[in-house]
């Protein structure tokens, strides 16, 4: 009686709080919750249709020793042309080229102008679009000397600082055509600005001022030596401050294991679509999962959700052939000549009667 009340009760459309209380409001037995939770947790349609996870505390990166030391890159577009951009992670210095295409190779090449100006990185973080996916560009990783990591698909945080930049250059970019102003005096006026309670992007990178279309004088632009524990010190203040404000409205996710049965969603605000979890995957918060149609998929911990739903066994496609065969090889002759219904063409007509034949 209890379990047929509490299925009556999750059939509804209501979420597991309003669904506890309509349950209660017409009958109560100890454990009522649970066993509404747990039947929830269970239901596909909910499961589903789920709202996504509320965002996790935000990771602490490593504040970078030395300038030019981790660059995030990424690909965007804007007024009909695609661009790279390259930003580094301790000056917030960056560098943006037009891609004639969005070849591997192309991105590779216009990265090594970029390394031969400013020096070979020891990270660069992208996401995981097919440039930094392919073998070429592991290749290129590997030659050159330095260390990718790819961040989760549909999870632009753990490349954010790149995600970020493209916003700010687009604006920046915008502005300029519609003002009819030069971009690139634009770009360097934001080399030459100092960031918050820091110096600008130009002078944590290169030790200097650049020279720009407003009048300074000499000595303003002669290469000064910044106090680099100084600057780090800063640079962790306002990544504490920040992660102070972020962690207020997050809420952390519990680890996932091998084997362990969850959703998934294909993108932020869509469904969520059954899987298991094959393994931890190397970077943070990154799982690979499979579907019970065998597809593999790489999600971060945000985008996956552990439910109490019975595995589902995959079943191949050898194994579906072979079924159908045999279903087709049981089939007599008999049975495929004779159709279970009268077509059109074989129904049986019967002639009008014609008058002269009734006299």
């Amino acid at each position: 009686m209890r379990k047929e009340y509490a299925q009556q009760t999750t059939r509804r459309t209501f979420g597991n709080r309003k669904t506890r209380k309509l349950a209660r409001d017409s009958i109560f037995w100890p454990g009522i919750n649970a066993q509404i939770t747990d039947f929830i947790s269970k239901c596909s349609v909910c499961l589903e249709n789920r709202r996504s996870n509320t965002k996790e505390p935000m990771a602490e990166s490593e504040t970078p020793e030395l300038p030019w030391m981790t660059v995030g890159t990424d690909i965007f577009y804007w007024n009909n042309n695609n661009y790279l951009i390259i930003v580094d992670y301790y000056s917030r210095y960056f560098e943006i080229a037009k891609l004639e295409n969005i070849r591997a190779s192309c991105v590779i090449t216009h990265m090594k102008s970029v390394f031969a100006r400013h020096g070979i990185p020891s990270k660069v973080r992208s996401d995981s679009g097919s440039q930094y996916v392919s073998a070429e560009f592991r290749q290129f990783a590997e030659s050159w000397g330095f260390t990718h990591t790819v961040s989760s698909p549909h999870y632009q945080q753990s490349n954010g600082l790149a995600e970020r930049f493209v916003q700010s250059v687009k604006k920046m970019l915008s502005k300029s055509k519609q003002d009819g102003k030069d971009p690139y005096i634009a770009m360097l006026k934001y080399r030459n600005t100092p960031l918050e309670n820091l110096d600008s992007p130009a002078q944590l990178l290169m030790n200097r001022r650049l020279r720009t279309t407003i009048p300074t004088i000499k000595n303003r632009l002669k290469p000064k030596c910044g106090n680099l524990k100084n600057t780090q010190r800063k640079m962790k203040q306002q990544k504490m401050n920040q992660k102070q404000y972020y962690d207020k409205s997050s809420k952390p996710l519990p680890e996932l294991q091998p084997n362990d049965t969850i959703r998934f969603q294909h993108n932020p605000k869509g469904k969520w679509d059954q899987g298991t979890v094959v393994r931890i995957n190397n970077t943070p918060n990154s799982y690979v999962i499979e579907t019970p149609e065998g597809q593999i998929f790489k999600r971060n911990r945000k985008h996956l959700l552990k439910t109490k739903e019975d595995k589902i066994e995959q079943t191949s496609l050898e194994e579906a052939n072979e079924n159908n065969h045999n279903d087709f090889d049981n089939i007599t002759d008999e049975q495929s000549l004779e159709p279970s219904f009268v077509r059109r063409s074989e129904r049986s007509v019967k002639k009008p009667t014609r008058l002269i034949e009734e006299c």
